[in-house]
């Protein structure tokens, strides 16, 4: 019998210890950059839509009653100038989408007013847009201090920064020229 306790004894020691030869593989976390960068393409994706139109799925010249059968986000205003939507990320973070009119009741510019929490998501987000825009419209125009680039044949797109104590995020303007772009 007391063979036996030992037999059991000397089994469960030798099953609770690891051997040598074992290696145990420690998974590290994503770090918060990696993490920000995810949520920054997805972000990205939400204000911009699906790939359609210039934003989610609108075109300088549609209807803006065609603009308000599309948009999903919530109308806060509208006036003869504009009309105006908004949403929330679930970082409690603020997008307004303010679609232009001109006199024939058509969109003639897009403006986005992204308001973020924090630097690091800020400028995540730029740069997921640099990148985008960069793929879709070619490298910026060189103009000063906004990064710029051409909406062939009529049309130009800009970043800015807004950062100071109250509020950080980006404007965002796609705007219609008069004449075409070469």
């Amino acid at each position: 019998m007391k063979a036996h306790c030992l037999v059991l004894l000397l089994l469960a020691v030798e099953c609770s210890n690891p051997k040598k030869t074992e290696t145990l593989e420690v998974l590290n976390p994503p770090s918060d950059q990696v993490i920000e960068i995810n949520n920054s393409q997805k972000l990205l994706q939400t204000i911009m839509g699906t790939g359609e139109g210039i934003v989610r799925g609108i075109q300088f010249g549609d209807a803006i009653a065609d603009v308000k059968k599309k948009e999903k986000a919530e109308l806060f205003e509208e006036d003869e100038t504009h009309v105006g939507y908004s949403f929330d990320t679930p970082n409690l973070e603020t997008i307004d989408i303010l679609y232009q009119k001109d006199k024939n009741n058509r969109v003639s510019g897009i403006e986005l007013d992204i308001y973020m929490n924090t630097d690091t998501s800020n400028d995540s987000l730029k740069n997921e847009m640099v990148k985008q825009f960069t793929s879709l419209y070619g490298q910026p125009l060189p103009n000063g201090k906004l990064q710029t680039w051409a909406l062939k044949p009529n049309g130009k797109v800009s970043i800015k920064v807004i950062k100071n104590n109250l509020d950080r995020g980006l404007e965002v303007r796609f705007t219609q020229s008069s004449k075409p772009l070469q």
